[in-house]
């Protein structure tokens, strides 16, 4: 890059990100590469445990901040299961502490009627101490009872009609800020982050996701209230009103808190065409967001000097397999919606094959029941869980595989919408690819001529698909002989974009995506760096 094309000297971006920044490949890529264009970035995630800390990502610097609880405000179950049970404690574990009362109570009952004994009295003054003792206890009793029945009545319900009736009040109460009341996570944000956020004085802030969306926006309107204009660039990983839910009142408080500041940013980028279209239906955005794709560095930018802890530099080695062994592998979060026991099925339906899972847990209830399903169908020595290894070395670890296979479950919008990070990966690693009847990426595969599809579900259509790339794999690998096939696919591609954007934000250029309250500023900081991050993704 010469001089004349680098931005003005170490103009200072701060991303944003609500995880602990090793596992996140888009991330990490994207830091990396923007300090490679000679931009000054920080990146900011949160801290695993209780301890801050700061380290080197490449040219960019990291830092993981302590998140701490925030209190918010009872859930409308809780407050009413504490008006139907006003004599219970505060939790079942100091009502069973307090419970424990009832044996020095009887103690002390049995240690007056030895005295009175003794002394050879009794009557009334005894017997009003025993009636006293017993309704102690039966007090205690029913205290304990009170505080179970509210503990139980307190549990939310996922899908309960309080928790509907309570995201649909405070939705109609205050529109779009109504995740403060719902979910008021951003704010937690906000507290760890803000004060770094200021010391860096960024010129322009790149928020990875929904989560921190309020936090880079608020931080911008901070820089304006004293003269500094900081623009917002905000990177839409998925579609929010598409996500599963985890409950009604989670799903309200996110596409609120996405709605609310949405037009505050002032360029949105997203991971595919398809939710580039729904952003601008349900945001009303005057312009299509950018589409930076997941896809991986170039394999030839990858480190000659890395290996596992074992001495393995390929997924074939580490799984002891030769190069006639049949392969099929899988790179990414080990969870159900994944749909990798249809990949533990198919190696009952096809003898001879392997299936290599390179995953972010190798043990759990999920993985635990791929290791069993195999088990159980005499397949448990071809089935093979292993670690994440790190993004920029990953496709040439796949490529000694015979394909990659992404069982995505269909039928939810962002599944259906994706072009996923494996489905690049593997592609750069050289392997056709079997996917699911995902709508997006089953087309793209369709139009590649790379892989096959089958009916998500089907584990015999699944293993049909894998023996058809088996028994003709070049004829779905010679897409990728061809001079520029993937140029498009890379990830210096889809950085170069990034790049333009902050040009066009920091350097004059067209109007904002959507509308932005901010004026013009200047001014920058200093930071140092320190050590080299351990983390490793997929």
């Amino acid at each position: 890059m010469s001089d004349q094309e680098r931005p003005h000297p170490r103009r200072r971006v701060v991303m944003l990100v609500d995880n602990a920044i090793d596992g996140d490949s888009r991330v990490q890529k994207g830091a990396r590469s923007m300090a490679e264009h000679g931009w000054d970035v920080h990146l900011i995630g949160i801290a695993p445990g209780k301890t801050a800390s700061r380290f080197e990502l490449g040219g960019a610097t990291a830092y993981r901040r302590v998140v701490k609880l925030w209190p918010g405000l009872n859930p409308l179950r809780q407050r009413l299961a504490r008006a139907r049970f006003p004599f219970a404690h505060a939790t079942v574990a100091k009502a069973e502490l307090e419970w424990e009362r009832r044996r020095i109570l009887r103690t002390e009952d049995a240690q007056r009627r030895l005295l009175a004994e003794r002394r050879g009295r009794g009557g009334l003054p005894l017997l009003a101490q025993r009636v006293r003792t017993k309704a102690g206890v039966r007090w205690l009793r029913f205290r304990l009872s009170q505080t179970r029945g509210m503990a139980e009545a307190q549990k939310a319900r996922p899908d309960g009609r309080l928790e509907r009736f309570e995201a649909s009040y405070w939705k109609l109460m205050l529109g779009d800020r109504a995740w403060r009341k719902l979910d008021p996570w951003s704010f937690r944000f906000d507290l760890a982050f803000s004060p770094l956020i200021t010391k860096l004085a960024p010129d322009l802030i790149h928020v990875q996701d929904h989560r921190m969306l309020g936090v880079g926006v608020r931080a911008a309107a901070r820089a304006r209230v004293k003269g500094r204009e900081v623009p917002v660039v905000y990177d839409a990983h998925e579609f929010v009103p598409g996500i599963k839910p985890k409950n009604p009142k989670w799903q309200t408080a996110q596409i609120a808190h996405e709605a609310e500041y949405v037009p505050y940013a002032d360029a949105v980028v997203t991971v595919s065409p398809r939710i580039a279209e729904l952003l601008v239906e349900e945001h009303g955005l005057s312009e299509t967001p950018e589409i930076v794709l997941n896809s991986p560095p170039r394999p030839d930018a990858a480190r000659e000097d890395w290996a596992t802890p074992e001495g393995f530099r390929d997924v074939r080695a580490a799984c002891g397999l030769d190069a006639a062994t049949p392969l099929m592998v899988y790179c990414g979060g080990a969870t159900p919606v994944r749909g990798l026991h249809l990949m533990a099925e198919a190696l009952g339906l096809e003898p001879d094959l392997h299936a290599a899972f390179v995953i972010n847990q190798l043990t759990g209830p999920y993985p635990d029941s791929l290791i069993e399903q195999a088990a159980n169908l005499g397949a448990a020595d071809r089935l093979h869980l292993m670690p994440y290894v790190p993004y920029d070395v990953l496709t040439t670890f796949l490529a000694t595989a015979d394909v990659g296979v992404h069982p995505l479950e269909t039928g939810q919008v962002n599944h259906e919408s994706a072009l996923s990070t494996k489905f690049f990966e593997f592609m750069h690693a050289g392997l056709p690819v079997v996917v699911s009847d995902v709508k997006v990426m089953s087309e793209e595969v369709a139009r590649l001529g790379i892989g096959e599809v089958f009916h998500y579900g089907d584990a015999a259509g699944l293993a049909r698909g894998v023996r058809a790339v088996l028994d003709d794999r070049p004829r779905y690998t010679k897409p990728y002989a061809e001079p520029g096939f993937l140029d498009e696919f890379t990830w210096e591609a889809q950085a170069a974009r990034y790049d333009a954007i902050y040009r066009r934000l920091l350097n004059g250029g067209p109007e904002p995506l959507v509308p932005s309250p901010r004026t013009d500023q200047n001014g920058q900081n200093q930071a140092n760096s320190l050590s080299e991050p351990a983390g490793t993704e997929a």
